[in-house]
């Protein structure tokens, strides 16, 4: 692994919990990052960041809340001393958040206000929130990377789900020219996406 070699690096992910989010930590673990395990379950997250081993943290975040993102920035920042990337991996798919909405709720002309409200906040507000609170000490210092995690689903989506259309948000957004370096107003940090197919536990 030493060609890519993260030893020293502070990783972020966000929706560290989930299915995903738990391979993407043990990667940058075991590709030696000190991992920050970002979720709304605030155990999970700290037992998860244990199970990793020494150098990893848990902190309970809410990924459409600026105040809870800044309030882990900050306890990042004063324990890393920077943030060097950002898996902006937090996400609500509808059909397994909630089984109910798989069926007759699920369809585009009987799906609830509420849930797509909380979609878009998540899926697509809480990727800008993210790239803008934790992006801030990457262009301040330089140097960083941010890869937001899109769905194929995003490009070629087969039904008229929710989840699509908030993906499909998600690649729009990534833009490499984003966030401009303030040491280097000239460069910017790169932003990646990676698209994610279908997944079996």
């Amino acid at each position: 692994m030493e060609l890519f070699s993260l030893k020293n690096r502070t990783a972020l992910v966000t929706g560290a919990c989930g299915l995903i989010g738990k391979k993407h930590c043990e990667a940058l673990a075991e590709a030696g990052a000190n991992v920050v395990l970002l979720d709304v379950n605030e155990k999970q997250c700290r037992e998860q960041a244990a199970a990793l081993g020494a150098g990893h943290m848990g902190i309970e975040v809410d990924v459409t809340r600026p105040e809870s993102l800044i309030a882990a920035r900050d306890k990042i920042v004063a324990h890393y001393r920077k943030i060097d990337i950002l898996v902006n991996n937090a996400a609500i798919n509808d059909m397994f958040e909630n089984p109910l909405l798989a069926g007759k709720q699920s369809m585009f002309e009987h799906y609830p206000l509420e849930m797509w409200d909380r979609s878009w906040q998540v899926n697509v507000t809480g990727v800008f929130l993210c790239s803008q609170i934790f992006g801030t000490p990457m262009s301040e210092q330089g140097s960083g990377s941010i890869i937001n995690i899109a769905s194929t689903y995003g490009i070629v989506g087969p039904d008229q789900s929710i989840y699509i259309k908030t993906k499909t948000g998600s690649i729009t957004f990534t833009n490499p020219r984003l966030i401009r370096q303030q040491k280097e107003p000239s460069s910017t940090l790169p932003v990646f996406w990676l698209l994610i197919g279908v997944i079996k536990e």
